[in-house]
């Protein structure tokens, strides 16, 4: 979760430093610092408590003439956030600087044993044990080495990267599940969690494997394995322009990324669907020849990508009527799952180094199922580990509560569901071609159709405008609506950190209902081409008579639903199983317009990070 960044060149190491940790704090921001180290073998280290600005403020020009360094932005998991748990840090012989994402599982055990070795610890964090072991295995001129032997007794999940204080002209970095990306110039060597922060300078990068090495130096960089040999990597350049990661005048990205969305969906549109078929260049014949002779499909994914895997199976439902599950991953990954080479598992992930989700493709692997991971970061590890991979390029996600990204997972799913229904014609009867080409014209009218729903914003801020205090909400759906209806909820959750859950609507009268008062605000979806449509109105109705407040996602032109509401965000009227594409943008703007009228950090939200690398 943590963001790591590091440099080794001719320039001023502080700047590329802080500027690598803006484009990285969204992964964390509870304390930052910087460590650097000149030819002298100087040691200039500095961090403290808060977001990256309070770090920004305490070096006020200090550490000039230092071209090596290393940073980093973190999310606690052991110790609190303070200026004693934040990274870096270093052996208690001063010898060794460390920062690092991820957890060391056995910390504890090894803590005892450096202790009676004589080293101390002045923190209550697992990276400062790692700090300790290599500083207990080093010697001058043999870094390398001894993190080599330190890997080697430590479990867990992890990424390092490490300098010492007497070998000024390397940075030695290690990868374990936990993502890390090499950027490469002239003169020059970066290293970074993820490559916005590398894109500034470099747009030729290498993603490092698991369980692998690499020495970074002014000259160039070495890759190693496991074993030490040496590893000949393909370098690859990033297309996507810098551009992208900032917020072009934009109050918050989350905001940005609300906007982005008809683009995102356009660009897949015209990716994918091309002479009036639908394209996975991905997808090759071997793969294909697999997914032909499926017999039932798994979703496994977390937080909004999961509910994007539950929309997942009422598509497929739809097109090809196959049994179908989703699954949030941590859970996959822990209770056996039934799965065999006749099963298809799609993993879901904007990041594409969720460790949950990560631990769930390898665990399908292991049990001969063919995967498929649904991915936004090119080159992450679960789009490198899975069989295939569908990338949604939606360009980065910045913002910690995902939109865009959401939306991008909803309409790959969404052309996925019919290429797999026209791979099994004989599944579905009704799935014909006819059918098909009412889908596929639909999917072209929905970059214009959520165009339209941004003249929406003024109703719904004047809904938010009353309601900015109210600290419990309920959110009802059916059918495809029901997973929009938890991602309603979530993002209220996420950063207005008012209380909110999501319910299927059938299942009111078996419990929520008791919770409706004069001042309980219920969202209630309900799209007008919706076969539980009358159903919907039944349950805003029960809602009415005991007072509480309807705000519904209705159709434009639906005067019923309309009527029935306090406030009606209406949405362009669409075939029910692209919905979701739709409705869910009213939800974003209700959550993002609350969480600005409270003064919440939107982007960063307490508590939170975009890249969730720990389980």
């Amino acid at each position: 979760m943590c963001g790591i960044v590091g440099y080794i060149g001719e320039r001023e190491v502080i700047p590329v430093l802080i500027k690598g940790l803006e484009f990285l704090e969204y992964r964390g921001y509870d304390s930052a610092g910087v460590a650097c180290l000149n030819s002298k073998s100087h040691i200039f280290l500095t961090k403290e408590k808060g977001k990256l600005s309070e770090l920004k403020a305490s070096l006020n020009g200090a550490a000039q003439n230092m071209f090596l360094g290393i940073g980093h932005t973190r999310w606690a998991t052991h110790g609190e956030p303070s200026q004693e748990n934040a990274h870096p840090h270093m052996d208690s012989r001063k010898q060794i600087v460390l920062v690092h994402n991820g957890i060391v599982e056995n910390y504890a055990s090894l803590k005892t044993k450096l202790i009676k070795k004589g080293f101390s610890f002045s923190s209550k964090t697992d990276t400062e044990v790692a700090a300790n072991l290599i500083g207990s295995y080093y010697k001058k001129g043999h870094l390398l080495e001894a993190v080599q032997q330190a890997v080697k007794r430590l479990h867990g999940f992890f990424a390092f990267v490490v300098f010492a204080k007497d070998e000024p002209d390397k940075i030695v970095v290690f990868k374990r599940s936990n993502p890390i990306v090499i950027g490469l110039g002239k003169g020059e060597s970066f290293v970074a969690s993820d490559v916005s922060a590398l894109l500034p300078y470099t747009r030729e990068v290498i993603y490092l494997e698991d369980d692998q090495y690499a020495i970074l130096t002014r000259q160039g960089v070495e890759l190693l394995d496991i074993n030490g040999k040496c590893v000949n990597k393909k370098i690859q350049k990033v297309s996507w322009d810098i551009s992208q990661a900032q917020k072009t005048g934009f109050p918050h990205f989350m905001l940005k990324e609300i906007y982005e969305q008809p683009t995102v969906v356009k660009t897949i549109l015209e990716t994918r669907f091309r002479r009036n078929k639908i394209h996975f260049d991905s997808i090759k014949p071997a793969v294909q020849k697999r997914l032909k002779k499926i017999k039932k499909i798994h979703f496994v994914s977390c937080g909004t990508a999961y509910h994007a895997g539950l929309v997942g199976n009422y598509m497929i439902g739809e097109c090809l009527s196959l049994p179908c599950e989703a699954t949030v991953s941590s859970e996959f990954r822990y209770e056996d799952p039934v799965v065999d080479e006749e099963d298809l598992v799609v993993f879901i992930t904007q990041s594409g180094e969720t460790a949950d989700t990560l631990a769930a493709l390898r665990e399908a692997k292991k049990k001969k199922a063919l995967t498929l991971a649904i991915v936004n970061v090119v080159g992450s590890t679960i789009a490198r580990e899975a069989d295939c991979v569908i990338y949604t390029h939606a360009g980065p996600e910045i913002g910690v509560a995902s939109t865009k990204a959401y939306v991008a997972q909803l309409t790959v799913i969404a052309l996925f569901s019919i290429y797999l229904g026209v791979l099994h014609p004989k599944r579905r009867k009704e799935f014909n071609r006819k059918r098909i080409q009412v889908l596929l014209k639909a999917l072209l009218r929905l970059p214009d159709q959520m165009s339209e729903l941004f003249k929406q914003k003024r109703t719904i801020e004047k809904c938010a405008k009353e309601l900015k205090k109210t600290k419990n909400f309920l959110y009802i759906g059916r059918g495809y609506n029901y997973p929009n209806a938890l991602e309603g909820a979530l993002k209220l959750k996420e950063i207005t950190y008012a209380h909110a859950h999501g319910y299927p609507a059938g299942e009111m009268k078996h419990g929520p209902i008791a919770l409706i008062d004069s001042k309980q605000p219920v969202i209630c979806i309900c799209p007008l081409n919706s076969k539980t449509y009358d159903k919907m109105v039944s349950n805003i109705e029960e809602i009415r008579a005991r007072k509480g407040i309807v705000i519904s996602i209705g159709t434009k032109n639906d005067h019923t639903v309309e009527k029935l509401s306090k406030y009606s965000f209406l949405v362009p009227k669409t075939e029910e199983m692209l919905s979701p594409i739709l409705t869910v943008v009213p939800l974003q703007f209700f959550a993002y317009l609350i969480a600005v009228l409270n003064d919440r950090d939107v982007d960063q939200p307490r508590n939170l990070a975009k890249s969730v690398t720990v389980e």
